[in-house]
């Protein structure tokens, strides 16, 4: 079947675009290389595991698709394709991307290799010197070879759904990267050598574990930043554990209270007297054998309070205040009582 469809496309002279798609082609006969004239390759939806080796005579092609077939790695044979711009690999088995096929793809400005199984990039792919566009997504990749760095013409990667961590610091020297897209990664922090990427303008880091971003995120040009499904907010709480001379809220409370009622301060001695429950804990009270203070715990060491309203001139008007809290208080005491007694004389 396959040596037909060859045959056909060989007889029409100079062929410079062939399509055969879905065709179930397991192989590519030698006859393909008498199509020294052939631009235009489109492969994809067929059964390659592999390419013949008469495919280095190929020497003319512009675009290649070799998507959702059955290769494992990227084709050796590849090397040879000098005039090559762009690449289509998605959708294969790949798990290995060896430095051959890096020699000759010195004109490749078009790279998909979307849905595979590849777990690294190998360091010569810095030989791609004019690849522009990059996309990787759902692969296996771990991280990103500081390499693919020198690539200064990469105006676009795609690194969606990978296992990677963190990137190289090298990232500051992609001038003129303009979109970056890492969704659904590991990345724990937000890479703030991104910030110094001034043609950066879409940024995709949704998905991460990311806890904050720097304040640096202020000064980047981004027209689009994707953040989402990150735990800015923590979801749990964090415990510290308390160390023996922290002294806790209701010490201090107590603490507070008792120094207040050793001064004969009014408020308190009346108020407190509406709250039984906080008199049965204050009766526990202690003296501190270093300051002479009241306290509840005396093995925790003593604290010193500062009364402010001391230091403050009092005012007439906040004298007259003080002076009608405390009949206001009385009166509210009084009442109790009167309510008291009316209740008793009722039950009689």
């Amino acid at each position: 079947m396959s040596e037909k469809l060859f045959l056909k496309a060989i007889q029409s002279q100079r062929t410079s675009v062939l399509v055969i798609n879905g065709k179930d082609l397991t192989s590519l006969p030698s006859l393909i290389q008498k199509m020294n004239y052939l631009k235009v390759l489109d492969l994809k939806f067929n059964q390659i595991s592999k390419l013949c080796p008469e495919f280095i005579n190929l020497t003319q092609l512009r675009t290649l698709n070799l998507g959702n077939n059955k290769l494992e790695e990227v084709p050796e044979e590849l090397r040879t394709l000098n005039n090559l711009e762009t690449l289509y690999l998605s959708g294969n088995l790949i798990k290995s991307f060896s430095s051959i096929p890096c020699a000759g793809l010195v004109n490749l400005n078009f790279l998909n290799m979307n849905n595979n199984l590849l777990l690294k990039l190998p360091p010569e792919i810095n030989r791609l010197k004019n690849l522009k566009y990059l996309s990787l997504n759902h692969n296996r990749l771990i991280g990103i070879p500081k390499e693919l760095c020198s690539l200064t013409f990469l105006y676009e990667i795609q690194l969606n759904y990978n296992q990677i961590v963190s990137i190289p610091e090298e990232f500051r020297d992609m001038k003129n990267l303009s979109r970056l897209s890492l969704a659904r990664n590991c990345i724990k922090e937000f890479p703030i050598v991104l910030c110094v990427l001034k043609k950066l303008r879409v940024l995709d880091l949704a998905g991460n574990f990311i806890q904050t971003v720097p304040k640096e995120l202020q000064d980047m040009k981004l027209r689009v930043f994707f953040c989402e499904e990150n735990p800015f907010v923590k979801k749990h709480p964090i415990y510290i554990e308390q160390k023996e001379d922290i002294l806790t809220l209701k010490e201090i409370t107590a603490r507070y209270i008792l120094n207040e009622m050793t001064e004969q301060d009014p408020w308190y001695l009346q108020g407190i007297e509406d709250f039984p429950e906080i008199l049965n804990i204050l009766a526990r009270k202690r003296t501190c054998v270093l300051c002479g203070k009241r306290v509840l715990f005396p093995d925790i060491k003593c604290v010193t309070f500062k009364h402010q309203a001391k230091k403050m001139k009092k005012t007439k008007n906040l004298m007259n205040i003080s002076n009608l809290t405390i009949k206001i208080t009385k009166l509210y005491k009084r009442e109790r009582q009167i309510i008291t007694l009316t209740n008793q004389i009722k039950n009689k």
